[in-house]
């Protein structure tokens, strides 16, 4: 899309920057409604009112391309499909947490992410096969896509009334968080600022600094969804052997260590190699974040607690397109200064989860020391 923009629609980098800012800007609204809904209506609702929005949003998209709408207006349309994304996400990461056991959930988050990133995967490879055809017909096949996902929904999802905790308290609240999830999600915070150069500043970087073709750039990605579906579960697996937070701590060295080497890389096969190790990182975080946020929510708000975390998230995903684009502006596409700029985020995310890690701790501590008496 970043490419479609500035080479297609003549969109300059920077207004690029700024679309794909807006995008994660709606994701960060939606999301904050998207749990609520979920904790309210319920996951099968919200699920089916997401599914319904990115159909209809993505199939107007393919019309505009098709009847050549003004550029500001496929734009603007593009920023709303943030709305179906965001409904969606935080109800299915508490619909796993509704019908896993502890023990089981983060089987469950692992499970969700290999079937997911099997389509991240096909996506891209079938993105590269029929883009010379024209990219509405990429708009057509997410429409088609996002009708199978309502489908799936409709059929073979029910709720587990756990989303009716969070009426009866009287108090509706749209957004819930506590200490402990503040500073675990400024950690993560700070990851998707680093990894949100996927979706702009790497493949500018690779086709403009590097020209890499630009019906190739799927291969890049194809890698990622190829990655997470064969390493994921065996990286999973290993990690149970470790407190969550130094899976995320682990995950953000190899996010910072695979976009410095993007800083080196000039070929495709390079980048390729780059997104292995950058796939790592998400392999080690992502799957983590849903699990310890499931963890640490009380009943009846776990929908908002992950509404609340994709909100941060999205709103590291709104800055980061930008801040990836101001550097690579300002350094004039020097590899190793934009990257080693970017990865400053990644060091000081770990900070954060040695913060966390503490905090857990001593509240743990606290928690077992028996109450004396007087």
């Amino acid at each position: 899309m970043a490419l479609f923009f500035e080479e297609d629609l003549h969109v300059s980098i920077f207004l690029v920057g700024i679309v794909f800012t807006f995008l994660s800007v709606g994701s960060i609204i939606f999301s904050v409604v998207g749990g609520f809904l979920a904790d309210t209506l319920g996951r099968k609702s919200t699920l089916l009112i997401g599914s319904t929005a990115s159909f209809s949003l993505y199939l107007i998209i393919a019309a505009g391309i098709f009847f050549r709408f003004p550029v500001l207006m496929i734009m603007v349309l593009f920023v709303l499909t943030s709305f179906g994304g965001a409904l969606v996400f935080p109800s299915a990461n508490a619909l796993i947490a509704d019908v896993t056991s502890t023990g089981d959930r983060m089987n469950g988050y692992v499970i969700y992410r290999i079937l997911s990133n099997l389509g991240w995967a096909i996506g891209p490879l079938t993105g590269s096969l029929i883009f010379n055809f024209g990219i509405l017909w990429i708009f057509l096949l997410v429409a088609v896509s996002s009708m199978l996902q309502g489908i799936v929904v409709l059929f073979f999802v029910k709720d587990r009334g756990n989303f009716r905790d969070g009426k009866q308290s009287g108090k509706i609240q749209m957004i819930s968080f506590d200490r402990f999830l503040l500073v675990f999600s400024a950690g993560t915070f700070l990851v998707t600022l680093v990894s949100s150069q996927f979706s702009v500043t790497l493949p500018l970087y690779a086709g403009i600094k590097a020209a890499i073709p630009s019906n190739m750039i799927g291969y890049i990605y194809a890698v990622n969804g190829t990655v997470v579906v064969i390493g994921q579960y065996p990286i999973s697996n290993f990690m149970k052997r470790y407190p969550e937070i130094i899976s995320m701590i682990a995950g953000a060295i190899a996010y910072t260590a695979g976009y410095l080497l993007v800083g080196l890389s000039t070929t495709l096969l390079q980048f390729m190699g780059d997104m292995v190790v950058i796939t790592l990182g998400e392999n080690l975080t992502s799957p983590v974040m849903n699990s310890v946020v499931s963890r640490i929510a009380p009943p009846g708000k776990t929908a908002r607690y992950m509404g609340f975390l994709g909100m941060v998230n999205s709103t590291g995903r709104a800055l980061g397109p930008s801040v990836g684009a101001f550097f690579l502006a300002f350094y004039s596409y020097n590899g190793l200064r934009v990257w080693s700029a970017i990865g400053l985020f990644g060091a000081a995310s770990i900070g954060a989860f040695l913060a966390f890690s503490t905090m857990m701790r001593t509240e743990k501590s606290a928690k077992s020391e028996p109450v004396s008496g007087h």
